[in-house]
């Protein structure tokens, strides 16, 4: 098994072990929050415009982290138009951990980290040789949080095949987020 893949797989389990450790683990807190729905838009190195949707459902519970720590876990689904010169769609799934800060009533600072899989239209993006339509992706995220229900943020996406095939061009996504809860 090739080293990124070794990693990818890792990162996977690990946000699985939180996951499943936060449903079952008496002490937690419940949460209020249950759904979510985000809009995310921006580009990547070399220019290409992205835009994605992107549908979370919250699990519910959370993990009280220190005096104003609170982590949570969520399953995203989300959808994505990557080119707009030869237009290809992206759909992924991932598992993703939020740690924020409670330390104000109304406004909490975030961090999301999160792994996944991604099915694309086509493995050729803008010249980019992705080498399959299956991709792995880490994501990586910071912004606030509001009482009101709504969040503003910015989010690292990078989407590979891991190396399991020849051609591994990638693509890394720099996206600006508004989420809203319901």
């Amino acid at each position: 098994m090739k080293d990124s893949l070794k990693v990818a797989v890792a990162v996977v389990l690990i946000l699985v072990f939180f996951m499943v450790s936060s449903i079952y683990a008496m002490e937690l807190k419940r949460s209020e929050r249950k759904w979510s729905g985000s809009l995310e838009l921006g580009s990547t190195f070399n220019g290409s415009p992205a835009l994605r949707i992107v549908g979370a459902y919250w699990l519910p519970k959370y993990l009280q982290i220190w005096k104003y720590g609170v982590g949570f876990m969520r399953l995203e689904l989300d959808t994505g138009i990557l080119d707009n010169s030869d237009t290809t769609l992206d759909v992924g799934f991932q598992p993703v951990f939020r740690y924020e800060c409670h330390r104000s009533d109304s406004i909490w600072p975030y961090i999301d980290l999160g792994a996944g899989i991604h099915f694309l239209s086509r493995a050729n993006i803008n010249g980019r040789q992705l080498g399959a339509a299956q991709q792995f992706s880490l994501l990586a995220a910071m912004g606030v949080s509001f009482k009101s229900g709504i969040e503003i943020g910015y989010r690292y996406l990078h989407i590979s095949n891991a190396n399991l095939h020849s051609h591994n061009d990638g693509r890394d996504e720099h996206l600006g987020v508004v989420t809203f809860f319901f």
